[in-house]
């Protein structure tokens, strides 16, 4: 009987051996494969943290909801260190600029606040050398901005200011073409004839890289003596204002001409406020102003601000042709009682009746001074400028010509040099210098 049981209970144990064979081999197999993630996290945990540092390995809380992760303690406490020390330099630096900007005075200047408080005088001092640098940044880079008269016979007697935009030219811009000037008519000759009496200045509030080759076009045979830039205005308010008391010359002779009334707001009194030119084709804008400016100097005017004072609120070369025909009215009629109170005095062809043109020379009023000074200018300046126009521009063919010719006989470019040098090769001897034997090849052994 105990050999029946043994047989029946063999077979229930090999069964309980095989399941528990099968539970010990899932039940390590988990643990291993757990230890491999655990590992590979590990791994991956230890090559982030050698890379970004060691705070980086420390693991930031999960984030719950709409919470964002916690930031570890360590991140924390290293921005408020960035914060405190940014803020202790700045504050650093601001208090040194104060103490340093408010200082007592070295020029030997009054010191006006040395009875206030430490703190509140270094204030007003800081307050005081920072409006000075302001206005020092606003001024004329220049005290003088022309240099003295030239001695006679090339001096002028007066100096005219004229503006370059839409007074001169009329600048434009669209996508297709970009920038383009326009030149207003009569400008060559107005140039041309008004430097027999005016120092012509153009002066700009355009800076210098944009207006020089503007006005190298504008006026080539350099007409205007001189050339006045952004440079030279004072900036006020928002505005380029140009200050006629930095030209080094004497104002009593000074006239500006601006389409900006602000830009000549310093002295008003020597200025001509000028309709803008907007590129209309047929603006004789310009060439109406001529016989009053001719009038001027032809006159020999010894303060222009009182004359042009007299025309404020007018058009003036209206207003200048209704003065000069009431000027000749009179004239005339003066003559007219004079010619009435004399004996007409008859010549031999007379008593003959021969009464040709001499009659009607003596019957007609003779011009009076301004009318002959102006014929006798313009019919000398018809007949030389001409004649000067053509010397002028056979002289700048030949300048072109031997700009043109020395670029020729260059014997290298910049290019080639460099890649001369850049090669290694030999750099060409200077003119003049003999040149170096070059080295013969050795002969093959």
């Amino acid at each position: 009987m105990a050999s029946r049981l043994l047989r029946a209970f063999v077979p229930q144990v090999r069964q309980t051996r095989l399941t528990t064979r099968f539970t010990s081999q899932r039940l390590f197999a988990t643990e291993r494969s757990n230890v491999g993630e655990n590992a590979g996290q590990g791994l991956a945990a230890e090559a982030l943290a050698q890379k970004v540092g060691s705070n980086a390995a420390k693991k930031a809380t999960l984030p719950k909801g709409d919470k964002k992760p916690a930031k570890a303690a360590g991140q924390k406490d290293n921005n408020w260190k960035i914060y405190a020390g940014v803020g202790g330099v700045a504050t650093g630096l601001v208090g040194l600029g104060f103490f340093h900007y408010g200082r007592p005075f070295e020029d030997g200047r009054e010191d006006k606040y040395a009875s206030e408080n430490a703190l509140l005088a270094a204030a007003h001092r800081a307050r005081d050398r920072y409006e000075e640098f302001t206005k020092t940044m606003s001024e004329p880079m220049w005290d003088k901005l022309l240099p003295d008269p030239l001695p006679e016979p090339y001096r002028r007697p007066y100096t005219l200011v004229i503006n370059l935009d839409d007074t001169l030219i009329h600048s434009s811009w669209d996508k297709e073409h970009g920038w383009r000037h326009g030149k207003r008519p009569g400008v060559d000759y107005f140039l041309a004839y008004l430097s027999q009496f005016y120092e012509i200045v153009i002066f700009t509030s355009q800076s210098f890289a944009n207006a020089l080759p503007i006005l190298d076009k504008l006026d080539p045979y350099q007409y205007a003596m001189y050339r006045l830039y952004r440079e030279a205005t004072r900036y006020e308010n928002g505005q380029y204002i140009k200050d006629l008391s930095h030209l080094n010359r004497d104002l009593s002779k000074v006239i500006i001409m601006d389409s900006n009334p602000q830009a000549f707001s310093k002295q008003p009194e020597n200025g001509i406020a000028m309709k803008p030119w907007q590129g209309q084709p047929n603006d004789n804008g310009l060439l109406e102003f001529i016989p009053f400016l001719e009038a001027i100097a032809l006159t020999n005017v010894e303060d222009v601000r009182p004359v042009l004072a007299s025309f404020s609120g007018t058009h003036i070369p209206a207003e200048w042709a209704s003065r000069e025909e009431q000027m000749n009215a009179i004239a005339r009629q003066k003559w007219e009682e004079e010619q009435k109170t004399t004996k007409v005095k008859r010549n031999l062809g007379s008593l003959f009746g021969s009464s040709g043109a001499v009659a009607q020379t003596e019957n007609e009023p003779p011009l009076t001074y301004l009318e002959q000074m102006r014929r006798h200018v313009r019919e000398t300046f018809n007949a030389e400028h001409e004649q000067m126009q053509k010397q002028q521009d056979e002289m700048m063919k030949k300048e072109i010509e031997a700009q043109k010719q020395q670029m020729k006989e260059m014997k290298m470019t910049v290019w080639e040099m460099m890649g001369q040098i850049s090669s290694g090769q030999p750099m060409a001897p200077q003119p003049g210098q003999p040149e170096q034997p070059q080295a013969q090849p050795q002969a093959q052994q």
